[in-house]
């Protein structure tokens, strides 16, 4: 029986191996793709959430019902829905590759101590996990990433962003009154009074004490302003009994039952300042704002009265 040449055996044996790499996708796969961990973050588990800019306070987000709080720099009501999306983002991350492992890059990628954004997200099973993001990478959707357990840096999928300013994380609602539940809106301005009211055939306008039909599409503009009201910032630096003691117009929203909202505005060189009856938190709204909030008596006159 002739021996078989062993280069003949080998080359088959290779070309069988190379068929099956073929066949099971090996030649396809990024060697930087290998042994990427997977990504366990749950939106639903996560219920508390602290960030860690280098040199600043940390900003502490934590689940409150169905809602969120910031706890730190400041206790004050989250945005929710801007603490929703963060969190959702953060639990669709995903890892695309390993892009080092070299610790002496780490501040190459934003990734160091000393330059990243430290992240920590607290579950309900009392776990957290620990990130240290970086600079955003390739294109806009990728950043930069390290865990804190593993030494490699990743670039990852994500579409999560990190505000600076606090205003961000921060529930700018002044109020929410439905348009169909006000009576009247009235507002004080230099020592006159004009606004609108509710009468049997609809709008009414009452300026000093005299009372006249309104512009009815104007009036419910007007009304429809405060479903929900909302801020564009805030003045911390301002405290808010400054702004009650003389205001540079007063707007009350009157309801049902003898309830009412008082407004007091102030007008500031980068907007205007607005207070909300005894609270003392300081609310911004932009300059244009004004006359939606504030019309001007001329503009809720009907027509046919002028």
């Amino acid at each position: 029986m002739a021996r078989k040449n062993p280069v003949v055996i080998l080359s088959i044996v290779l070309v069988v191996l190379l068929v099956l790499a073929w066949a099971t996708g090996a030649f396809k796969r990024n060697p930087s793709t290998i042994d990427v961990p997977e990504w366990t973050l749950r939106a639903d588990e996560i219920t508390r959430i602290q960030l860690e800019r280098p040199g600043k306070d940390p900003l502490v987000l934590e689940r409150s019902g169905s809602g969120w709080q910031l706890t730190a720099p400041i206790r004050y009501p989250a945005d929710s829905s801007f603490a929703r999306r963060f969190v959702e983002n953060l639990a669709e991350t995903e890892l695309e590759s390993v892009v080092s492992t070299n610790p002496a890059r780490y501040g190459n990628y934003g990734v160091a101590d000393s330059n990243a954004i430290r992240l920590v997200a607290y579950r309900k099973a009392g776990d957290s996990l620990q990130l240290f993001w970086g600079n955003t990478g390739p294109d806009f959707n990728a950043r930069y990433v390290r865990l804190a357990t593993d030494e490699r840096v990743f670039l990852a999928r994500t579409d999560l962003t990190f505000p600076e300013d606090l205003s961000r994380w921060r529930d700018k609602t002044i109020l929410n009154v439905p348009a169909g539940q006000l009576e009247a809106l009235e507002v004080q301005h230099e020592g006159k009074r004009y606004g609108v009211r509710r009468g049997e055939s609809g709008w009414e306008l009452v300026e000093d004490d005299q009372t006249a039909p309104a512009d009815s599409a104007a009036a419910a503009r007007w009304a429809g302003q405060f479903d929900p009201l909302r801020a564009d910032g805030f003045f911390d630096d301002l405290p808010a009994d400054s702004i009650r003691r003389a205001p540079d117009y007063v707007l009350t929203l009157r309801l049902p039952g003898g309830v009412q909202q008082v407004l007091y505005f102030d007008e500031r060189s980068n907007g205007w300042a607005l207070v909300r009856g005894d609270d003392e938190t300081v609310f911004r709204i932009y300059a244009y704002r004004r006359n939606q909030l504030l019309p001007e008596a001329s503009s809720l006159r009907a027509k046919s009265e002028e």
